[in-house]
């Protein structure tokens, strides 16, 4: 952080946390939170990660975190004593979602999450999983090699279509040259995790995972001073070594000669450039006071307006690159290391013109500051993000409290109340001067210890530039004078003359809470007071018709629209302008055209619930014509089409979409040819037709809202929109729809990584109902247990099998139950059997009980999770609206209810349809 002229001054900890420590060094966090009745998160976190890998281990780090799921001393997954992912499964804790693992460079981190404490014996339980993870893993020979394959699929899985992480791979052998770092990402070598001796597993286990170096972690529905005690006594008869190792955090060197690195593949769609100005992170014992945060809350500032100078640069006609961003960051993966880093995401044919641009912002923030302005909007922002942070305070989940704890114990972050946050935020938003910030830039940016990064295509005929061309650019940008930031005036208001306000003509008691209000103007209105979050007010108005009311001529006109609307803001303000006006509000609200309706969606704090309404006014009547915003649009996505097709999954995904669809002109990738056909005139003519009869519109109001003060916006804005009464309604002739048939469409393409992308769609037109919407949920969540078992875990041949559904009343046919996996490619005709033998299973005897009581139990819980958002009572409503369907009701009593039979005939429907496609892309 940046040093600012304060004397330490220590933070007192939250006290709703209860922390302590054993005699062995292990610490604890306790927090009770009855937000998500019933329930708890359990996690254990360890100071421990992949930079603590010897040579022979790499990779060892993230092959134990897998390990600790197959086998420990109370649940080893043999006879009838079950593993600890069957064992979490029987009380509704999904593997995946709720029971998970994640291990990075410096940390390791395990977690059971919304567990249902129906009994005592489910916290114990628990607990003991966590012990177990602590200190005994099993680590048999045959469970090591099982889990091979899995992790050998996963580094698959992660390499394949994502070439951002195979040059970073490349570019921290140079960057961290000579430091620990330079070869330590977590997936590691595949040739040690094939072939290591199982010695070397259990040496790092050993040797790493220990007491001092782990905190227990319980948040939830939990009585603290008995989950205290069963802490004290489970984990203290943990042994702590003797003479253990140093947990070392190693340094980062500094350079006076700029590091450059340009790394390229034949799949990397962009040119990206980072560039890096290093400095010492702040040590960890000394960020618990109020220099630290205040320091903090300065680099948060200059971010802020670091990143609103740079977007404003963007939108220029001929803009110098695709994006940029600025801000105070960690160094690359180094934690001892924080710097200014900038990234800018290049053009092809304007490198070094993007990079020199983004520098330049940079640098004339540096040499001139920010103005009073710039830092009374950031600081608004900042504000605001704490204020209503402390009003929804008591709506926080587990997850929140566990995600502060974790930095605190891992990083040294304070851990302090959200009360005592807001206090020293408001303290800093009166004490902070323009003075102390821009000082904080100077000493921020700089010209010294720089690390710059490319990642470009590789590919015939770009001409990238050289890495001394890239250091001399950037030097030569830094020496460069500016001129001051010309900082433009910003009205006040949104609206200076008020709409002739409508009228709510009559109203009635809804379904599910709900009120139905219709307007003047024909729009009808549904609105739900709500208390789940204290702050929050979600708001969508929807008609059907879309993109489906015109004709194919169109189509090039469709792919740009919605940019091309939100890019040049609306009524006289433009993007950068309106953006500036709503700093200090928590304001969302944007329009969004699809295949088949038009949409006006977004949310709000109470505070701001007048500018929600003025923008959704404005939306629909005055939507803005800036012709510097659209060619800026244009070039940029001439820019982004240029290599649009360098990743093969890209390729993939158009080619499903492609077979799925029987190449329907709508489903068609925008390409630079289409470009040439868009018409701007003819986008917002389109536009003023879709949101101009406001009685097609129906609109749910979800939240904490003030009635009285909603009535009086509703009516001043929403019944004030024009309204036609055409009654505009979805052409299906203009909405693609699934080819009819089955086949079998295999192709290959080069790829960096070998790969099999597999995608199978059977599609059937079922009875729509939310029973025929259960009986898929249940479908597919038991074919993902049976794949997990077999294709998984028994195989070894693939991370995952993907498996959705969509249920839709209007589409032919309306069901789809879409399977997707990746895999070796020389393993393709051994693992795509199973895939179809495990429906084709489930079709002929039904899937397993056990299954069905795992899939029961989870969806019970997360109905109980799920019920207490507002977004869930939307999901519910829009079923209402637009299929006349109840999905709530009795939605605990149809689980519980639910037969393999139903499950079975399902299974059955969609073999019997006789429509299946499978879309297989192989590497050469």
């Amino acid at each position: 952080m940046i040093a600012v002229l304060l004397s330490a001054q220590p933070l007192s900890q939250d006290p709703t946390i209860r922390t302590g420590k054993l005699k062995n060094g292990l610490t604890y966090y306790l927090r009770h939170n009855a937000k998500e009745a019933g329930l708890a998160d359990f996690y254990i976190a360890q100071k421990v990660g992949s930079i603590q890998e010897e040579p022979r281990q790499r990779g060892l780090a993230h092959f134990l975190e897998h390990m600790a799921f197959n086998g420990t001393k109370h649940f080893p997954g043999k006879g009838k004593q079950l593993g600890i992912v069957p064992w979490c499964e029987t009380i509704g804790v999904k593997f995946g979602a709720n029971l998970n693992a994640y291990t990075s460079v410096e940390q390791t981190v395990y977690n059971i999450s919304a567990v249902p404490l129906k009994r005592e014996g489910i916290l114990d339980s628990c607990l003991l999983i966590l012990n177990d993870w602590s200190h005994y893993l099993l680590l048999e020979d045959a469970e090591i090699d099982k889990e091979r394959g899995v992790i050998h699929e996963e580094w698959r899985t992660r390499r394949a279509g994502r070439a951002v992480q195979r040059l970073m791979e490349l570019a921290m052998s140079k960057v961290y040259k000579g430091t620990k770092y330079e070869d330590c990402m977590p997936i590691g070598s595949m040739d040690i995790v094939d072939n290591f001796p199982y010695q070397d597993l259990r040496d790092y286990y050993h040797k790493w995972y220990r007491p001092d170096l782990q905190a227990i972690i319980v948040v939830g529905d939990i009585d603290v001073d008995k989950v205290e005690k069963k802490i004290q006594k489970l984990f203290s008869k943990i042994p702590m070594p003797k003479n253990p190792a140093k947990r070392e955090y190693y340094p980062v060197g500094d350079n006076d000669k700029m590091i450059v690195d340009i790394e390229k593949d034949a799949e990397q769609p962009i040119v990206l450039c980072h560039l890096y100005q290093k400095r010492d992170a702040t040590p960890d014992n000394e960020k618990n006071d109020e220099k630290y945060l205040r320091g903090d809350y300065i680099d948060n500032l200059i971010g802020t307006m670091m990143n609103d100078r740079l977007a404003e640069l963007r939108q220029q006609t001929i803009p110098p690159y695709q994006s940029a961003t600025g801000r105070a960051s960690t160094f690359f993966i180094s934690r001892m290391k924080e710097s200014f880093s900038l990234s800018v995401s290049c053009q092809e044919n304007n490198v070094l013109g993007g990079i020199i641009a983004a520098v330049g912002v940079v640098e004339r923030a540096r040499q001139h500051g920010f103005t009073a302005s710039e830092l009374q909007r950031a600081k608004s922002l900042k504000l605001n993000h704490d204020e209503r942070k402390y009003r929804e305070r008591d709506d926080r989940r587990n997850s929140k409290y566990v995600s502060a704890i974790t930095a605190n114990f891992l990083n040294g972050e304070p851990l302090i109340s959200i009360d005592d946050q807001l206090e020293l935020t408001r303290r800093f938003d009166r004490e902070v001067t323009l003075e102390e910030v821009n000082n904080a830039v100077r000493e921020l940016v700089t010209d010294k210890n720089q690390v710059a990064i490319m990642y470009a295509p590789d590919k015939e005929g770009l001409v990238l530039p050289t890495e001394q061309q890239i250091e001399s650019v950037i030097l030569a940008a830094q020496q460069l004078s500016y001129a001051p930031y010309p900082e433009p005036e910003i009205a006040e208001h949104l609206i200076n003359q008020l709409p002739k306000p409508g009228s709510i003509v009559s109203e009635k008691a809804f379904k599910h809470g709900f009120s139905e209000w219709t307007l003047s103007n024909g729009m009808k209105v549904y609105v739900k007071k709500t208390d789940f979050a204290a702050d929050a007010v979600s708001m969508r108005i929807q008609a059907d018709g879309g993109a489906s009311v015109f004709g194919d001529e169109d189509i090039p006109n469709f792919h740009l629209m919605n940019s091309a609307i939100t890019d040049a803001g609306v009524a006289q303000f433009d993007a950068t302008t309106l953006r500036r006006m709503l700093s200090g509000k928590s304001v969302r609200i944007q329009p969004s055209v699809s295949s088949r309706g038009q949409v006006l969606s977004g949310g709000v704090s109470l505070k701001d619930m007048p500018t929600m309404f003025e923008l959704a006014y404005l939306y629909f009547t005055q939507p803005r014509r800036d012709t510097v915003a659209f060619a800026s649009l244009v070039n940029r996505t001439h820019a982004f089409l240029t290599n649009r097709n360098a990743s093969p999954r890209v390729d993939y995904n158009d080619s499903v979409r492609a077979i799925i669809y029987n190449h329907h002109p709508r489903l068609e990738p925008v390409k630079q040819e289409t470009l040439e056909k868009v018409d701007y005139d003819r986008i917002l003519q389109l536009y003023r037709y879709l949101y101009s009869d406001a009685s097609n519109f129906k609109t749910v109001i979800i939240g904490n809202y003030d009635e009285q003060q909603l009535r009086q916006l509703v009516c001043q804005y929403l019944a004030a929109l024009p309204a036609t009464h055409k009654n505009e309604q979805v052409n299906w002739k203009n909405v693609p729809q699934i080819v009819e048939g089955s086949k079998v469409c295999r192709f290959r393409k080069k790829m960096n990584t070998p790969l099999a992308n597999v995608g199978i769609y059977y599609s059937a037109d079922v009875p729509f109902s939310p029973q025929s919407d259960l009986e898929l949920d249940f479908l597919k969540r038991c074919l993902s247990i049976a794949y997990t078992d077999s294709v998984r875990e028994e195989k070894g041949g693939t991370y995952g099998v993907s498996v959705d559904f969509d249920l839709n009343k209007d589409d032919k046919p309306n069901a789809m139950l879409r399977i997707s996996y990746n895999a070796a490619p020389e393993r393709y005709d051994e693992l795509n059997p199973i895939i179809y033998q495990q429906l084709a299973n489930i079709a002929k005897n039904g899937p397993v009980a056990s299954s069905m009581d795992k899939v029961k139990k989870y969806l019970v819980k997360q109905y109980q999770q799920a019920a207490i958002t507002n977004d869930y009572w939307s999901y519910v409503i829009w079923h209402e609206l637009d299929d006349d369907a109840d999905f709530d009701k009795d939605y605990c009593k149809m689980v519980e209810e639910m037969t393999a039979e139903k499950v079975q005939r399902m299974a059955q429907r969609l073999l019997d349809a006789h429509r299946c496609i499978e879309v297989t892309m192989l590497s050469e």
